[in-house]
Protein backbone atom coordinates (compact mmCIF):
# COMPACT_ATOMS: atom_id res chain seq x y z
CA UNK A 1 0.00 0.00 0.00
CA UNK A 2 2.71 2.44 0.74
CA UNK A 3 4.57 1.53 -2.60
CA UNK A 4 0.99 2.35 -4.00
CA UNK A 5 0.92 5.56 -2.57
CA UNK A 6 4.16 6.82 -3.29
CA UNK A 7 3.76 6.56 -6.97
CA UNK A 8 0.04 8.22 -7.30
CA UNK A 9 0.66 11.57 -6.77
CA UNK A 10 3.61 11.03 -9.76
CA UNK A 11 0.84 9.44 -12.02
CA UNK A 12 -1.55 12.13 -11.14
CA UNK A 13 0.41 14.82 -12.06
CA UNK A 14 1.37 12.86 -15.22
CA UNK A 15 -2.42 12.57 -15.85
CA UNK A 16 -2.62 15.94 -15.11
CA UNK A 17 -0.28 16.85 -17.83
CA UNK A 18 -1.83 14.90 -20.50
CA UNK A 19 -4.51 16.26 -20.33
CA UNK A 20 -3.02 19.90 -19.94
CA UNK A 21 -1.10 19.07 -23.56
CA UNK A 22 -4.18 17.91 -24.81
CA UNK A 23 -6.48 20.40 -24.62
CA UNK A 24 -3.72 23.32 -25.30
CA UNK A 25 -3.43 21.23 -28.61
CA UNK A 26 -6.59 21.76 -29.04
CA UNK A 27 -7.16 24.94 -28.28
CA UNK A 28 -4.24 25.63 -31.14
CA UNK A 29 -6.18 24.11 -33.57
CA UNK A 30 -9.18 26.00 -32.92
CA UNK A 31 -7.36 29.06 -33.00
CA UNK A 32 -5.89 27.92 -36.08
CA UNK A 33 -9.58 26.89 -38.11
CA UNK A 34 -10.93 30.38 -36.95
CA UNK A 35 -7.94 32.92 -38.04
CA UNK A 36 -8.47 30.65 -41.63
CA UNK A 37 -11.58 32.14 -43.20
CA UNK A 38 -13.56 29.00 -45.27
CA UNK A 39 -14.18 30.37 -48.29
CA UNK A 40 -13.85 34.25 -49.26
CA UNK A 41 -14.17 36.49 -52.01
CA UNK A 42 -12.10 39.85 -53.04
CA UNK A 43 -14.48 42.64 -53.93
CA UNK A 44 -13.36 46.16 -55.40
CA UNK A 45 -15.76 48.71 -54.77
CA UNK A 46 -17.18 50.25 -57.79
CA UNK A 47 -19.08 53.70 -58.41
CA UNK A 48 -22.34 53.84 -56.56
CA UNK A 49 -22.19 51.02 -54.47
CA UNK A 50 -22.35 50.64 -50.95
CA UNK A 51 -22.21 47.72 -48.37
CA UNK A 52 -25.52 46.93 -48.10
CA UNK A 53 -25.72 46.53 -52.01
CA UNK A 54 -22.02 44.09 -51.49
CA UNK A 55 -23.57 42.42 -48.65
CA UNK A 56 -27.12 41.77 -50.81
CA UNK A 57 -24.93 40.62 -53.95
CA UNK A 58 -22.66 37.91 -52.27
CA UNK A 59 -24.92 37.17 -49.63
CA UNK A 60 -23.20 38.10 -47.07
CA UNK A 61 -24.56 40.01 -43.68
CA UNK A 62 -23.02 43.73 -43.50
CA UNK A 63 -21.73 42.75 -40.06
CA UNK A 64 -19.59 40.07 -41.32
CA UNK A 65 -17.89 42.46 -43.68
CA UNK A 66 -17.10 45.29 -41.39
CA UNK A 67 -15.68 42.69 -38.88
CA UNK A 68 -13.64 41.19 -42.06
CA UNK A 69 -12.04 44.95 -43.12
CA UNK A 70 -12.43 46.75 -39.97
CA UNK A 71 -15.28 49.18 -41.05
CA UNK A 72 -16.24 52.02 -38.59
CA UNK A 73 -18.40 53.75 -41.06
CA UNK A 74 -20.48 52.18 -44.28
CA UNK A 75 -20.82 55.01 -45.66
CA UNK A 76 -17.24 55.92 -46.32
CA UNK A 77 -16.52 53.75 -48.99
CA UNK A 78 -14.33 54.59 -51.50
CA UNK A 79 -14.12 53.83 -55.10
CA UNK A 80 -11.19 51.38 -56.27
CA UNK A 81 -11.28 50.27 -52.34
CA UNK A 82 -10.95 46.27 -52.10
CA UNK A 83 -12.70 44.67 -49.31
CA UNK A 84 -12.76 41.20 -48.28
CA UNK A 85 -16.07 39.37 -48.25
CA UNK A 86 -15.39 36.17 -45.67
CA UNK A 87 -17.16 33.09 -46.46
CA UNK A 88 -18.64 34.13 -50.37
CA UNK A 89 -19.24 31.77 -52.81
CA UNK A 90 -20.11 34.43 -55.72
CA UNK A 91 -17.91 36.22 -57.77
CA UNK A 92 -17.57 39.90 -58.35
CA UNK A 93 -20.08 41.34 -60.75
CA UNK A 94 -19.00 41.70 -64.16
CA UNK A 95 -19.48 45.22 -64.28
CA UNK A 96 -17.33 45.99 -61.30
CA UNK A 97 -13.71 47.49 -61.04
CA UNK A 98 -10.57 44.96 -62.05
CA UNK A 99 -7.52 45.71 -59.84
CA UNK A 100 -6.10 46.72 -62.70
CA UNK A 101 -8.47 48.84 -63.75
CA UNK A 102 -8.29 50.33 -60.09
CA UNK A 103 -5.06 51.05 -60.69
CA UNK A 104 -5.20 52.98 -63.74
CA UNK A 105 -7.63 54.91 -62.54
CA UNK A 106 -6.68 55.98 -58.92
CA UNK A 107 -7.51 59.98 -60.13
CA UNK A 108 -10.81 58.67 -60.30
CA UNK A 109 -11.22 57.40 -57.39
CA UNK A 110 -9.81 60.17 -55.70
CA UNK A 111 -12.52 62.48 -57.72
CA UNK A 112 -15.13 60.49 -56.41
CA UNK A 113 -14.97 61.91 -52.84
CA UNK A 114 -16.17 65.57 -53.32
CA UNK A 115 -13.13 67.98 -51.89
CA UNK A 116 -15.14 71.83 -51.21
CA UNK A 117 -18.68 72.34 -51.06
CA UNK A 118 -20.53 72.12 -54.60
CA UNK A 119 -20.42 75.02 -56.39
CA UNK A 120 -21.73 75.96 -59.98
CA UNK A 121 -24.35 73.99 -61.91
CA UNK A 122 -26.42 71.05 -61.60
CA UNK A 123 -24.13 68.59 -63.37
CA UNK A 124 -20.88 69.72 -61.43
CA UNK A 125 -22.64 69.49 -58.34
CA UNK A 126 -23.87 65.44 -59.02
CA UNK A 127 -20.36 64.51 -60.17
CA UNK A 128 -18.21 66.34 -57.51
CA UNK A 129 -21.09 64.94 -55.14
CA UNK A 130 -20.39 60.88 -57.21
CA UNK A 131 -24.31 60.58 -56.15
CA UNK A 132 -27.37 59.94 -58.21
CA UNK A 133 -30.49 61.91 -56.35
CA UNK A 134 -33.73 61.30 -56.92
CA UNK A 135 -36.72 62.73 -56.27
CA UNK A 136 -38.35 61.87 -53.30
CA UNK A 137 -41.69 62.32 -53.75
CA UNK A 138 -43.89 63.43 -56.32
CA UNK A 139 -45.27 66.92 -56.81
CA UNK A 140 -43.91 70.59 -57.38
CA UNK A 141 -41.67 72.90 -54.95
CA UNK A 142 -43.77 75.77 -53.58
CA UNK A 143 -41.05 76.78 -51.45
CA UNK A 144 -37.15 77.00 -52.54
CA UNK A 145 -34.11 76.93 -50.77
CA UNK A 146 -32.58 80.12 -49.33
CA UNK A 147 -34.37 83.29 -47.36
CA UNK A 148 -37.70 82.83 -46.32
CA UNK A 149 -39.17 85.86 -44.28
CA UNK A 150 -36.37 86.99 -43.27
CA UNK A 151 -35.40 84.14 -42.42
CA UNK A 152 -33.50 80.64 -43.80
CA UNK A 153 -35.04 78.02 -45.14
CA UNK A 154 -32.76 75.27 -45.58
CA UNK A 155 -34.28 73.17 -47.87
CA UNK A 156 -37.48 72.51 -50.55
CA UNK A 157 -41.12 72.59 -49.63
CA UNK A 158 -43.21 69.76 -52.15
CA UNK A 159 -46.56 69.60 -51.10
CA UNK A 160 -48.40 66.39 -51.56
CA UNK A 161 -51.55 64.26 -50.52
CA UNK A 162 -51.46 62.65 -46.75
CA UNK A 163 -49.94 59.80 -46.66
CA UNK A 164 -47.87 60.14 -50.02
CA UNK A 165 -44.83 57.87 -50.00
CA UNK A 166 -41.89 59.29 -49.02
CA UNK A 167 -38.88 58.12 -51.05
CA UNK A 168 -35.09 57.60 -50.20
CA UNK A 169 -32.98 60.37 -52.42
CA UNK A 170 -30.13 57.94 -52.52
CA UNK A 171 -28.69 55.24 -51.01
CA UNK A 172 -27.71 55.47 -47.13
CA UNK A 173 -28.12 54.59 -43.82
CA UNK A 174 -30.56 55.69 -41.32
CA UNK A 175 -29.24 57.96 -38.61
CA UNK A 176 -32.15 60.17 -37.27
CA UNK A 177 -35.75 58.31 -37.45
CA UNK A 178 -38.11 60.19 -34.92
CA UNK A 179 -39.11 63.64 -33.28
CA UNK A 180 -36.95 66.80 -33.93
CA UNK A 181 -38.22 70.23 -32.81
CA UNK A 182 -40.58 72.08 -35.32
CA UNK A 183 -39.43 69.18 -38.06
CA UNK A 184 -41.87 66.85 -36.54
CA UNK A 185 -41.41 63.64 -37.18
CA UNK A 186 -38.28 62.97 -39.45
CA UNK A 187 -36.01 60.28 -40.87
CA UNK A 188 -32.18 61.63 -42.12
CA UNK A 189 -30.22 59.03 -44.05
CA UNK A 190 -26.08 59.42 -43.81
CA UNK A 191 -24.68 58.70 -47.85
CA UNK A 192 -21.39 58.22 -48.82
CA UNK A 193 -18.82 61.28 -49.15
CA UNK A 194 -19.97 62.92 -46.23
CA UNK A 195 -23.66 63.55 -47.84
CA UNK A 196 -26.91 63.52 -46.05
CA UNK A 197 -30.39 64.05 -46.49
CA UNK A 198 -33.29 65.02 -44.60
CA UNK A 199 -37.25 64.33 -44.91
CA UNK A 200 -39.36 65.85 -42.40
CA UNK A 201 -43.28 66.80 -41.06
CA UNK A 202 -43.76 63.43 -41.67
CA UNK A 203 -47.14 61.54 -40.71
CA UNK A 204 -45.35 58.47 -39.95
CA UNK A 205 -41.77 56.93 -40.05
CA UNK A 206 -41.38 53.63 -41.22
CA UNK A 207 -37.43 52.77 -41.10
CA UNK A 208 -35.58 52.26 -38.30
CA UNK A 209 -32.29 54.08 -37.26
CA UNK A 210 -29.38 51.97 -38.18
CA UNK A 211 -31.16 50.74 -40.91
CA UNK A 212 -30.18 50.76 -44.98
CA UNK A 213 -31.92 51.77 -47.21
CA UNK A 214 -31.70 51.57 -51.39
CA UNK A 215 -32.33 54.49 -53.25
CA UNK A 216 -36.31 54.27 -54.14
CA UNK A 217 -37.23 52.33 -51.08
CA UNK A 218 -39.87 53.90 -49.10
CA UNK A 219 -39.10 55.15 -46.01
CA UNK A 220 -42.15 57.43 -44.59
CA UNK A 221 -45.61 59.03 -45.32
CA UNK A 222 -46.26 62.92 -45.90
CA UNK A 223 -47.76 64.38 -42.97
CA UNK A 224 -47.81 67.87 -41.32
CA UNK A 225 -46.23 67.12 -38.04
CA UNK A 226 -44.45 69.75 -36.22
CA UNK A 227 -44.35 73.52 -37.48
CA UNK A 228 -46.02 72.96 -40.89
CA UNK A 229 -48.98 74.12 -42.78
CA UNK A 230 -50.61 71.45 -45.30
CA UNK A 231 -49.28 68.22 -46.12
CA UNK A 232 -45.95 68.74 -47.54
CA UNK A 233 -42.47 66.74 -47.71
CA UNK A 234 -39.59 69.10 -46.29
CA UNK A 235 -36.24 67.70 -48.18
CA UNK A 236 -32.78 68.50 -47.36
CA UNK A 237 -29.38 68.08 -48.68
CA UNK A 238 -26.23 68.81 -46.59
CA UNK A 239 -22.66 68.01 -46.60
CA UNK A 240 -20.40 67.98 -43.68
CA UNK A 241 -24.14 69.27 -42.43
CA UNK A 242 -24.00 72.29 -44.23
CA UNK A 243 -27.55 72.74 -46.17
CA UNK A 244 -27.30 72.61 -49.93
CA UNK A 245 -29.47 73.56 -52.34
CA UNK A 246 -31.27 70.35 -52.96
CA UNK A 247 -32.49 71.34 -56.96
CA UNK A 248 -28.51 71.19 -57.72
CA UNK A 249 -28.85 67.67 -57.03
CA UNK A 250 -31.77 66.66 -58.14
CA UNK A 251 -32.93 65.66 -61.85
CA UNK A 252 -34.45 68.74 -63.93
CA UNK A 253 -38.19 66.77 -64.48
CA UNK A 254 -39.95 65.36 -61.13
CA UNK A 255 -40.53 61.73 -61.12
CA UNK A 256 -43.71 61.17 -61.63
CA UNK A 257 -44.33 63.91 -63.65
Amino acid sequence: MGRLGSRSPQKGRSGRRAVALLMALAFAAALGCASTPRGGSTHVVRPGENLYRISKHYGVSVGSIRRANRIRDVTELQVGQRLRIPGAEKNQPRSALSPATTRSSGSSARRAKPRSAPSGNRETALREADLRFSWPVQGSVSSGFGWRKGRPHEGIDIPARKGSKVRAAEAGRVIHAGKLGDYGLVVILKHKGRYSTVYAHNRKNLVRKGAFVERGDVIAQVGNSGNARGHHLHFEVRRNRVAQDPTRFLPRAIAGR
